[in-house]
């Protein structure tokens, strides 16, 4: 029999998923594996309850319940692959996720203070020509970063109707056209028109930090832009991130009075009950800001 290292990497190898998931995989794995050994467990000896033994020491060190459900999903995956080879029982089958609220936890600006973030940045250089650009693309069209950080000069494409091309999250390439306003191309092209003659493969935004001059931005130094942006507003909330101009895009379209699909689009979802989660933003304000209850409060 083999060491449980070589059936890992023969695992992590026939997963079909793209590069990033399969970097979670062995992270997930690899975190399980180093409980089983703190654990003193035989990894070929383990039963059910070893399992969710797991589970609970996961909730118990606070891990959040989509990281436990992430985990429990790999590992559930690694004692399937494991048994249709003969290699062990499915000890890890039945064993479920914690329950998860169907709520929208995610951090989201309003109205005024996407106004407030983008007036705040002076687009007088270049930097802040850059950051204008890809701010507003991203509040506005809920781009992801990793998004943002693909595209190159060539993929706006300024037609009747401008777009741009997107490789979308967990694709191998760039198949999404999606359509961008004249307040989006403005910014664009006033950054692309101050940084010079750049050629169609040149990425689109770039570091102008000196050392890293022209170097490709990174989706972690997208981060840190934004974050940086939003602290100069004073909004330095650890649940306001890059991601939360996403979600900011897809809350605000929905309540001024987008569709559901619409929106689903815009965010390149493959099923629409990925996007409906944005619908429990809404839900939770009308529970707090309950107009049936202030009408009420006005009869007696």
């Amino acid at each position: 029999m083999k060491a449980i290292s070589e059936y890992i990497d023969e695992f992590l190898g026939e997963q079909d998923v793209n590069e990033l998931s399969r970097g979670t995989y062995k992270r997930v794995v690899r975190q399980f594996l180093r409980w089983v050994v703190f654990s003193k467990l035989d990894f070929w000896k383990m039963k059910k309850y070893n399992i969710i033994q797991y589970k609970e020491y996961m909730l118990k060190a606070g891990k959040s319940l989509g990281t436990i459900d992430l985990y429990m999903t790999v590992v559930r995956k690694l004692f399937q692959w494991l048994e249709d080879r003969g290699l062990a029982d499915n000890i890890a089958a039945g064993v479920r996720s914690p329950k998860k609220r169907n709520v929208f936890k995610k951090g989201y600006l309003k109205i005024e203070q996407v106004k407030k973030l983008l007036e705040s940045i002076d687009r007088r250089t270049m930097v802040g020509k850059r950051d204008y650009a890809m701010i507003s693309i991203m509040v506005r069209a809920g781009f992801r970063r990793v998004e943002v950080c693909r595209m190159v000069v060539d993929d706006i494409k300024n037609g009747e109707q401008a777009t741009i091309m997107l490789q979308r999250k967990g694709h191998v390439e760039k198949d999404a056209e999606v359509g961008i306003t004249d307040k989006m191309l403005e910014a664009l092209h006033d950054y692309i028109i101050c940084r010079g003659e750049l050629v169609e493969s040149d990425y689109l935004f770039v570091s102008h930090a000196r050392g890293y001059k022209e170097a490709v931005l990174t989706p972690t130094m997208v981060s840190r832009i934004v974050k940086r942006r939003l602290k100069d507003i004073d909004l330095n909330s650890k649940f306001l991130t890059c991601h939360s101009l996403r979600h900011t895009a897809a809350i605000l379209a929905l309540k001024a009075g987008a569709s559901i699909y619409d929106v689903q689009q815009m965010l390149g979802h493959v099923s629409i009950e990925t996007t409906k989660i944005y619908l429990r933003a809404i839900e939770e304000e009308t529970r707090i800001n309950n107009m049936a209850v202030h009408t009420l409060d006005e009869l007696f």
